[in-house]
């Protein structure tokens, strides 16, 4: 998958914290509450089950939590992280 924000060696093109700034209206349509997402690092399917404005909380079916700040989401999304610390939507 190509990624954004790279560059032809895959290294960013600008910082993370601008990366996070772009991406936050894209993060917040695509990570919805009650949404299950895939985690690329474990395999593990996760529900968006609760943010609080300052952390987004999904949970695994067998009860792994992820706990990511809302700011940061959008450097979770699948073309934009780097390998294997996307989190896909799957349904």
């Amino acid at each position: 998958m190509t990624k954004r924000y790279r560059d032809e060696r895959g290294q960013f093109t600008m910082s993370v914290e601008q990366i996070a700034k772009e991406t936050a209206a894209e993060a917040a349509r695509y990570y919805q509450i009650g949404g299950i997402y895939l985690n690329t690092e474990n395999g593990k399917e996760y529900v968006y089950i609760s943010t609080d404005e300052v952390l987004g909380h999904f949970q695994s079916f067998d009860g792994f939590n992820l706990f990511i700040p809302v700011e940061s989401m959008g450097t979770f999304l699948p073309d934009v992280a780097s390998e294997g610390m996307g989190l896909t939507f799957v349904e």
